[in-house]
């Protein structure tokens, strides 16, 4: 059976690694941040409120890939919580599985703000979120994608996954 990596994506604020967490911790894949391997100056250019380039992006892409590499060489289920804000990047994310599927983080952005605004342990400051969501861009079809609305509850959530990773196997 080949390992499977579940890529938990949307912008800052829509509770990716929540529920990525509580996935890891049900389902026995290893959970994965992607915002451990930014550079201490891309976090630090974050918390200033100033969005990465793509080309600032590249390196720390890389990083979470050859983590991944690694992980699915060694037969190795993973979750990862990422953004996932770019095609191209997500791309090369799903490329290191042979085996992945999607979920999208959604919520009304007033949530969002709000949830961003009560946040104290994290560098990524509320005035980012416009930046992220205009640069959001659009799904292609070619890894299976489950789209959930954050409104809903953790433990709802927690069961449209449930259902979505029955409809894989």
């Amino acid at each position: 059976l080949q390992p499977l990596l579940v890529v938990v994506m949307g912008v800052s604020g829509t509770g990716k690694s929540t529920l990525a967490n509580e996935i890891a911790q049900r389902s026995g894949l290893t959970y994965v941040d992607a915002d451990s391997f930014h550079s201490a100056e891309a976090i630090a250019q974050m918390s200033q409120g100033i969005p990465l380039t793509d080309t600032q992006r590249a390196p720390w892409i890389e990083r979470i890939y050859n983590h991944l590499c690694e992980y699915e060489s060694a037969s190795k289920g993973c979750i990862l919580a990422y953004s996932g804000l770019k095609q191209q990047h997500r791309n090369l994310i799903f490329s290191a599985y042979k085996n992945s599927a999607g979920v999208l983080l959604q919520a009304d952005p007033d949530l969002i703000t709000e949830r961003l605004a009560n946040r104290r342990d994290h560098f990524m400051p509320a005035q980012l979120l416009s930046s992220q969501l205009a640069e959001m861009e659009p799904f292609d079809n070619k890894t299976p994608l489950l789209r959930l609305n954050t409104a809903d509850s953790v433990e709802q959530l927690l069961v449209q996954f449930s259902d979505f990773v029955d409809l894989l196997n």
